[in-house]
């Protein structure tokens, strides 16, 4: 097992001697892979790309883009200190954002990263945003594949919904680049009208500060009744708790690539209601089979949620309409294919 350690967040550089290279030489050493799949370089250190290379130069290597930290030097969310969201991760963007990094870092983080991400055969997208973005900043387009994220099939619960579909939920993390503050305030403004409506959040907050636990418990408390907090959740329970409501919501203000909670959405038979950002707007249909509504807007999101609960034909011609995401046999097919071609690119 290869064990992470110390770790440069910016430059993406193991701190912890070299110790760990002898970890990965015997573990290639016992398996003598045709193909190394990286799920990501974070923690394990962008330099065991050509470590990788060198001690074992006949196999394919192979990385899926899961996230923009490579891109995003600070925190890979591709936002702005301000809130709002970057389109062009360039040198002097990124200083924006850390201003103790001079520019000239920023632009030799970005040489380096490139010049050793070079080595990679292939890379997997889950999205055709994700693709996209990579290839605005320097990846070959021909090298990354488009590969969606897969879910298991589950026992399809009933889709009927009640005559008035008005339970709204929200499941995952409550980072606040998650969106949750903006449902807590559009909750508000439900819980203000007097109206019967039901926002249920489940899932938890992650190492927060004692500043942000305050914001969200006094949010919270704002949005009630309408708003409760469920907590955490087996996520092998998810499509059952989905069922028990009429629309999954992900208010998300960052790119998502494509969210696992929009997946199961589909497998729920449930309609989403979310921003179209990033990988969202490839997966949700606009009327079709869910609705987008604007990024980081409390009172267009609440108006929305008011006028869906009011109208049981629009729940039934979307939750109709939701295609089925792959399962876990097509993703592993797709990817037994591109693996098979990659080996072919190798030199022997």
């Amino acid at each position: 097992m290869l064990r992470t350690g110390r770790y440069d967040l910016f430059s993406m550089r193991r701190q912890d001697g070299l110790a760990w290279t002898e970890a990965v030489a015997k573990a290639l050493a016992a398996t003598s892979p045709d193909i190394v799949h990286l799920h990501g370089l974070d923690r394990l250190g962008a330099e065991i790309v050509p470590l990788l290379r060198r001690l074992r130069p006949s196999a394919g290597l192979v990385l899926t883009l899961h996230d923009f930290q490579l891109i995003c030097p600070d925190r890979g969310l591709l936002l702005r200190r301000d809130g709002g969201l970057c389109t062009r991760a360039a040198p002097d963007a990124c200083h924006q954002c850390l201003p103790d990094i001079a520019t000239g870092a920023h632009a030799l983080r970005k040489a380096r990263l490139l010049a050793l991400l070079d080595q990679i055969d292939l890379f997997i997208a889950p999205s055709e945003d994700v693709r996209s973005r990579f290839m605005s900043w320097g990846l070959p387009g021909a090298r990354i594949a488009v590969v969606r994220n897969a879910v298991p099939e589950m026992a399809p619960p009933p889709t009927e919904a009640r005559q008035r579909p008005n339970r709204f939920a929200y499941f995952g993390s409550f980072a606040e680049h998650k969106g949750v503050q903006v449902l807590l305030k559009a909750a508000e403004r439900l819980a203000r009208t007097g109206g019967d409506y039901r926002v249920s959040l489940y899932g938890r907050l992650h190492h927060p500060s004692r500043e942000t636990e305050q914001t969200f418990t006094e949010a919270l408390s704002s949005a009630a009744p309408v708003a409760q907090l469920v907590g955490p959740y087996d996520r092998s329970e998810v499509c059952n708790l989905m069922a028990g409501n009429d629309w999954i919501v992900l208010p998300s203000l960052w790119f998502e690539n494509a969210p696992l909670v929009l997946l199961e959405a589909r497998r729920a038979r449930r309609p989403v209601i979310c921003t179209g950002l990033g990988g969202m707007r490839e997966l949700v249909r606009d009327g079709i089979d869910g609705v987008l509504v604007p990024r980081g807007d409390p009172a267009a999101l609440a108006e929305t949620m008011a006028e869906l609960a009011e109208d049981r034909g629009r729940w039934e011609h979307l939750a109709g309409n939701a295609r089925q995401p792959p399962d876990p046999e097509e993703f592993a097919r797709q990817h037994l294919d591109h693996y098979a071609l990659t080996r072919k690119s190798v030199p022997a």
